[in-house]
């Protein structure tokens, strides 16, 4: 029988999975604002920002998410740090 894992475990993984998307959304954002306004080109750049931000913060939350449910299916009943690559 597997062991399960806490579930602060799980609420700290997935916290932090939705912190960090969060984070690169608005780092994409004000880092294209930045450049927009030092070079005058309008909303493009914070748009671009936004984007890649949005999608550097899925790709990384997938990441996480696959690492922890690896580590939950293998039953170990330790609290591994899925952060740990």
């Amino acid at each position: 029988m597997k062991p399960e894992m806490s579930p602060y475990t799980a609420y700290a993984v997935y916290g932090a999975v939705g912190f960090q998307l969060a984070i690169s959304v608005v780092a994409g954002l004000v880092f294209g604002n930045y450049l927009d306004k030092r070079l005058g080109t309008g909303p493009w750049i914070a748009i671009t920002g936004l984007t890649l931000g949005f999608v550097g913060g899925l790709v990384n939350l997938i990441k996480i998410t696959k690492r922890y449910e690896k580590i939950k299916s293998k039953g170990t009943g330790t609290d591994e740090n899925p952060f740990k690559r």
